[in-house]
C-alpha cells in the first residue's frame, strides 16, 4: 500500500495543528458572510461581489478536511481493513449526531414549506442528497438542513477516501490525481448538461456547481497541499515573510472575487472561478501551516474554527430570523450606505448568536459523538506510533488517549 508510515508524515508537535482550526475559522466566517450579504440585494456592487465570494468558504472546508484526513490516516499503523472501518466510524460519529440534530431542529423552527417528504428525509439522512437536482434541492423543495448539500458531498468523499489514499505516495501523484479529477469533472458536467436537460438553466447550473464531481478537484488540491507539507515539515517562515505571503494571497483572493470568471464549474476551454479560488485557498492553507503565528491564526479565529461545524449548521436560522424578529429595525431591502451599515450589524449579530449557540451544541452533541468514536475505534493493548516522537509503544487503552493529545489532529 503506497502510504507513508505515520511517524514519517505526522507533524512533530500538536501545536502545528492549530493552523487547521484557524483555517476552519476563516472558512465559516466566509460562509456566514456570504449568507448575510446574500440577504441584501442592494449592497454596493464591489461589496456584493466580495460577500458573494464567501461561498468559497465551503471549498476551504473541503481542502482543510482533505489535509487533516491524510494526516489522520497516515498516523495509524493498523491493517488497511481495520483502518478503513475505523475511519468510517470516526467520520460518521463526527458528522451525523449534529447533522441529525439539525434535521429535527429545522423541521421545528422552519417547517418544510413544500410539504414533508419521507423520501427527501431519507436522502438527507443517508447523505445521498447531493446526487440529483431535486434532492439537493436546487429546484424548489425541502432542503431538510440548509446547506446540507456540502455534507452530502463530504460524505461521498469519505466513501472514496480509503481508495484514493492508497495512490497518494508523492506530490507528483497528488498532482496527477488533481489533473484526473479535473478531467472527470469536465466530462461529468458535460454529461450532466444533457442528462438533466429537462431542468431549467439556473436549477441545472446550480446543481452542476454543487455536485460531487465538480467539487472533487477541490479535495485533490487538499491532497497536493498535504504532500507538499509532508516534504517540508521542518520548514518555517519568519514572521515578516508570513505576513507578506499571507497578505499577498488574501489580496489575490480579493482580486479573484472582483473579477468574475467565465464559469464557476469545470467545463472545457475555460478556467473556472472555483479552481482559481480553491487554488489560492490551497496556498493559504499551505502558508498557514508553515507561517509563524499572525493575526490570521488569532486564538479567537481558532476558537471559531473549533466550533465551525456547529456554526455551519446553526447560522442559517439566525440569518433568516434575526431580520424577521427585529421589527423592521434590520431592513434587508435598504440601499446605499444604510445597506452597508445594516448588513454589518446583522453580520455581528449572526456571528455572535451562532458562536454562542454552537458552543452549546459542540459541547453537548459534537464532543460526545467524538468520544464515542474514540471508544469504538480503540484497541486494547494495541501497538501505536507516537507521531510526536516517532516512538512505537504498546500499552493499555490510555496510550491512545495520550497519542490523541500528542498529535492533536482536529477531527
Amino acid at each position: 500500500m503506497a502510504v507513508d508510515r505515520p511517524n514519517d508524515s505526522a507533524p512533530p508537535t500538536g501545536e502545528t495543528f492549530a493552523y487547521i482550526d484557524a483555517v476552519r475559522g476563516w472558512a465559516i466566517i466566509l460562509v456566514m458572510t456570504t449568507h448575510v450579504g446574500g440577504s441584501f440585494p442592494e449592497l454596493y456592487w464591489p461589496l456584493k461581489k466580495l460577500t458573494n465570494f464567501g461561498w468559497h468558504g465551503v471549498q476551504l472546508f473541503f481542502i482543510a478536511s482533505a489535509v487533516t484526513l491524510c494526516y489522520s490516516w497516515n498516523r495509524s499503523i493498523e491493517p488497511y481493513g481495520r483502518r478503513a472501518l475505523n475511519f468510517f466510524i470516526r467520520r460518521f460519529l463526527r458528522i451525523a449526531p449534529l447533522y441529525y440534530f439539525g434535521v429535527v431542529f429545522y423541521m421545528v423552527v422552519q417547517p418544510p414549506g413544500s410539504g414533508f417528504s419521507v423520501a427527501q428525509l431519507l436522502r438527507s439522512v443517508f447523505f445521498i442528497n447531493a446526487w440529483h437536482p431535486d434532492w439537493i434541492p436546487t429546484t424548489p423543495g425541502w432542503m431538510v438542513v440548509p446547506g446540507g448539500w456540502s455534507i452530502g458531498v463530504e460524505f461521498t468523499f469519505y466513501a472514496l477516501f480509503p481508495l484514493l489514499i492508497v495512490f497518494l505516495s508523492s506530490t507528483g501523484r497528488a498532482v496527477a490525481m488533481l489533473i484526473l479529477a479535473i478531467v472527470v469533472a469536465i466530462m461529468a458536467n458535460t454529461f450532466g448538461l444533457s442528462f438533466f436537460q429537462e431542468y431549467s438553466g439556473v436549477y441545472l447550473n446550480n446543481f452542476l456547481y454543487f455536485w460531487f464531481f465538480n467539487q472533487m478537484p477541490v479535495f485533490m488540491i487538499g491532497f497536493v497541499v498535504f504532500c507538499i507539507l509532508r516534504s517540508m515539515r521542518n520548514f518555517r517562515l519568519s514572521r515578516r515573510n508570513s505576513w507578506v505571503l499571507l497578505g499577498l494571497t488574501v489580496l489575490l483572493l480579493v482580486i479573484a472575487a472582483l473579477n468574475p470568471a467565465a464559469s464557476d464549474r469545470f467545463v472545457p476551454d475555460t478556467i473556472p472561478q472555483i479552481f482559481i479560488a480553491s487554488s489560492l485557498l490551497g496556498v493559504f492553507v499551505l502558508l498557514m501551516a508553515i507561517s509563524t503565528p499572525t493575526l490570521f491564526s488569532h486564538p479567537i479565529i481558532q476558537r471559531i474554527g473549533v466550533l465551525s461545524f456547529s456554526c455551519y449548521v446553526m447560522h442559517f436560522v439566525f440569518v433568516h430570523t434575526v431580520p424577521a424578529w427585529s421589527g423592521g429595525w434590520i431592513d434587508t431591502t435598504v440601499s446605499g450606505p444604510r445597506a452597508v451599515i445594516t448588513a454589518a450589524v446583522l453580520w455581528v449579530l449572526v456571528v455572535a448568536m451562532t458562536v454562542a449557540t454552537s458552543t452549546a451544541t459542540n459541547r453537548w452533541i459534537e464532543q460526545p459523538g467524538m468520544r464515542l468514536a474514540r471508544h469504538l475505534t480503540r484497541r486494547r493493548g494495541a501497538v501505536v506510533a507516537d507521531p510526536a516522537s516517532g516512538i512505537t509503544q504498546s500499552g493499555p487503552p490510555r496510550s491512545h488517549e495520550l497519542l490523541a493529545k500528542a498529535s492533536k489532529a482536529p477531527e
